[in-house]
This record gives C-alpha cells, structure tokens and sequence, in this order.
C-alpha cells in the first residue's frame, strides 16, 4: 500500500529532531497549538508575543518544518503542527503523572483541601489545570475560597493560600511562585476619544479607575492616582468591577500585563516600570504540609504558575 508522503516527511522529521525536543519547546508548542492568537499563545506561557514569535522560529528551524502558519487573523497549526499535537499532549500528560505520583508518593490522596486566594487568582486556578487533579484523585475535594481578605492559615481557616503581599508570619512556609510586571490597559474607545498616553507625565488629564479597600495596599494602586493630574473615575475592591469599567471604556487601569493581555476588549498602553514586578506566593502552615492532598494541589499550583510566570 501507499504511504502517505505527507506522514513520512513528517515521521522522519521528528524522528531526526528527536533530540532537540526539550520540555520548554513541548509547552510552547502546546500553548500555540491551543491559541488562535500568537498574542494568545504567549499569554499562557507568560512570555511577550515578539519572545513567543523568536521561540517558534528557533524550533521551526530546529525541525526543519512549518509549524505553523501566520494569518491576517492569527495562527493556525501547519499540518505537521497538527500533526504533532497528540504526541505533545501525551507527553504533557505523563508529565503531569509523573509529577503528581511524586508527589503523593504511595499515599492516598483525599479530603478537602482549601485554597485561599483573591478573585482574580481564583480564575488563574482554574486555567491552570487544578480541577484536572481529580480525574486521578477522584476522593480529592477541592474549595477555593476567593476574596481579598486574607485568611489565617494558623487558625485552620484555610490549607494554602496564594498571596500577593508579603506574609508576616515567619512560621508559615512561603514560596515565590512567580513575578508580575505592572501595565496600563484601556479600551480602543477609550485611547480613540482621549488619545494614548506614552508616559507618566502625559497622564494628567486623564480618567483612572483606582483598587480600593483591602487592595489599597497594591504599589500601582497608589502610584497611578498619585499621578499630577489624573482623574478618578470609580474606586473598587473588586478586581472584577474595575476591569468591566475599564472594558466599557471608563478609563485606565494598571493591572498585571499578563492578566490585562487575556482580557478580550482591552488594550496594552504601557508598562509601569516605576512599579516594581508584583510577587506571588504560595503559603501553607507547617501543620498541613505532610498532607498528601494538600502537597499534590500545592505542586499543581506551581506548576500552573510557571506556564504563566515571565522567562527571561
């Protein structure tokens, strides 16, 4: 019988760069694979899109084929992209296997397992694969507790929490799961009627929708309406209201750029390197760090965020 040219080119191909394959280009291969948008793709590993187009060139020129084609409306896998897919989501998933048998080691892994963090990290939770645990672990119970307060780990109020301010307590066990670079965003119908700022100084004049509440401590929060000039259109402790403000074209918001990128509807306008990067932690109590639950979800969580956390 004849073998389809297409899949011998291919097969040769791969078997030929067998060797180049590292994890770094799995993940970016997967993260295009499921994105319509370069921009898209780039969001999900925490990258910029100009880091994401460089990567997939190096790769393409590594493989010595298109992965992908560049269109007027986005990207679109090649044939040979396509092609590849289920051997990367295969890979991906042993991956993730192998990680979570680490993990929970030959212990049972069930129970509830609390997850306290804001409203904005609860989606990140989300994308990142957390629920996935329990097609694996179906005992596993999982809650998030999404809010601005910040729950006391030591009085059981929660088993890990994601934080985006420094933890007081030398107790508790603290890792830096990633760092986040501050940006303004705003509406195309907002930039359209009151133009662009490129700068701090060109800011005077224009309206900001300002964190307020327990969000008030956030650098960019104080910083954007310290600004000579500006003027505040809505305050809020809610993460969620200020985005939909700034979407409906209310004024500029300084968010984190990873998170202002994967919204539909809003425009990068600058960087605020004036604000240093925001941290993010994860934070659990000693007492609850044997658990095999919590330590499965806790690892799932880091490795959520170093798809979203910036590379150099």
């Amino acid at each position: 019988a004849r073998r389809d040219p297409q899949a011998v080119w291919v097969q040769r191909h791969i078997a030929g760069a067998q060797r180049k394959f590292s994890w770094d280009e799995i993940r970016l291969l997967l993260a295009m694979l499921r994105a319509t948008t370069l921009s898209g793709g780039a969001r999900a590993l925490g990258i910029d899109k100009s880091t994401a187009s460089r990567r997939i060139d190096a790769l393409e020129r590594a493989l010595g084929a298109r992965l992908f084609v560049r269109t007027r409306d986005g990207i679109r896998p090649s044939v040979v992209g396509e092609r590849l897919r289920a051997n990367a989501e295969r890979i991906e998933a042993e991956l993730r296997a192998l990680t979570s048998a680490a993990v929970a080691d030959a212990q049972e892994v069930r129970g509830l397992v609390r997850i306290a963090t804001t409203e904005a990290l609860s989606t990140r939770l989300v994308q990142g694969g957390l629920m996935d645990l329990r097609a694996t672990y179906p005992e596993l119970e999982l809650e998030v507790l999404g809010g601005n307060r910040q729950l006391d780990l030591a009085r059981g109020e929660a088993d890990l929490a994601l934080r985006v301010v420094p933890t007081q307590d030398p107790t508790l066990l603290v890792r830096v799961l990633g760092r986040f670079s501050i940006s303004l965003f705003a509406a195309p119908s907002y930039l359209r009627a009151r133009g662009v700022p490129r700068s701090a100084s060109e800011l005077a004049g224009h309206d900001v929708l300002i964190a307020s509440g327990e969000l008030d401590v956030l650098p960019e929060s104080r910083w954007l309406r310290e600004r000579p000039g500006v003027r505040i259109a809505l305050r809020s402790s809610s993460q969620l209201a200020l985005i939909e403000a700034a979407v409906r074209g209310f004024g500029l918001l300084a968010i984190t750029r990873a998170w202002g990128e994967g919204v539909a509807g809003l425009d990068h306008v600058m960087e605020l390197t004036a604000v240093p990067a925001r941290p993010t932690w994860l934070v659990m109590h000693p007492d609850v760090a044997d658990r095999p639950a919590v330590r499965l979800v806790a690892e799932r969580i880091a490795e959520a965020f170093r798809e979203f956390a910036p590379r150099p």
